[in-house]
């Protein structure tokens, strides 16, 4: 299991079958549990399934900065 899978499954249970974890901002280092969507894997456009989560990352790493300023 990968880092990203394994931090799903201990924060939000097991994952179906078919599905993939995907990091939504796209860095795949970054596996902080607010960057990770579990959705199934054969969808026609990725994009529009992760497309609600992008702006709540957005504004989530917004608020990092802002933080750390």
């Amino acid at each position: 299991m990968n880092a990203r899978r394994s931090v799903w499954a201990e924060n939000r249970g097991p994952i179906p079958k078919g599905w993939i974890v995907h990091n939504m901002n796209g860095n795949m280092g970054d596996n902080r549990l607010e960057n990770l969507a579990c959705i199934p894997r054969k969808t026609e456009n990725i994009s529009n399934v992760v497309a609600p989560y992008r702006e709540r990352i957005k504004i989530l790493e917004l608020q990092l900065r802002e933080e750390n300023i």
